[in-house]
């Protein structure tokens, strides 16, 4: 079934509202903008999968494996490459291979950073997924958002709300594997903290 016409429109929003935030950030906002892509991992470009371990860092920011307390044999980050069937799209892409396993993504610098955008995909494309995102301020709230996937093959561009910008971490959620199966990521936009106006 196509999406609906006020998912399309809601979608279009969304992304429009990520190019207006660039667009109004100056120049030196926008230089430090990054795109975590993971087309560092060389082992993903000749096998469907490879371990990666349970940190990753790139460009400025560091992403964090943690298992689900009651998981016996954790596994840690497994890069997916263009060999992973159901593709990647051509693209290297990461998964947190437990279920119940979290992410945590925060900047080296141990400054605020603010998320704008990611890319999510069903790693199996079986079922449709909901991600929920959580975001960390340095004072210690959180703001919380979940990025329901609809079960396709393909990536789904999530767009953040202002809310997350200025984070000290940002974690989210695999599924359970039951009831809500797992994702992969790609193409994380992030920068440093947007000072407010």
């Amino acid at each position: 079934m196509p999406p609906s016409p006020f998912a399309m429109l809601r979608r279009r929003r969304h992304a429009i509202h990520a190019l207006v935030v660039l667009a109004s950030l100056t120049g030196a906002q926008a230089a430090q903008a990054v795109v975590l892509d993971f087309e560092d991992l060389i082992c993903a470009r000749t096998q469907p999968t490879c371990h990666v371990g349970s940190v990753y860092a790139s460009k400025g920011y560091t992403l964090r494996y943690a298992a689900a307390p009651d998981d016996d044999h954790p596994v840690g980050f497994q890069a997916i490459g263009k060999l992973w069937t159901p593709d990647a799209g051509g693209s290297t892409a990461m998964l947190a291979n437990s279920c119940n396993a979290s992410t945590v993504l925060t900047a080296q610098s141990g400054k605020p950073f603010s998320v704008l955008a990611l890319d999510l995909a069903e790693a199996n494309a079986d079922a449709p997924v909901t991600v929920e995102f959580i975001g960390t301020k340095t004072d210690g709230t959180q703001v919380r958002m979940n990025a329901p996937l609809d079960g396709k093959p393909g990536w789904q561009r999530v767009v953040f709300p202002s809310a997350f910008y200025n984070l000290k971490t940002l974690t989210w959620l695999q599924g359970d594997c039951i009831s809500n199966k797992s994702h992969m990521f790609d193409n994380i936009l992030v920068m440093p903290g947007i000072a407010p106006r």
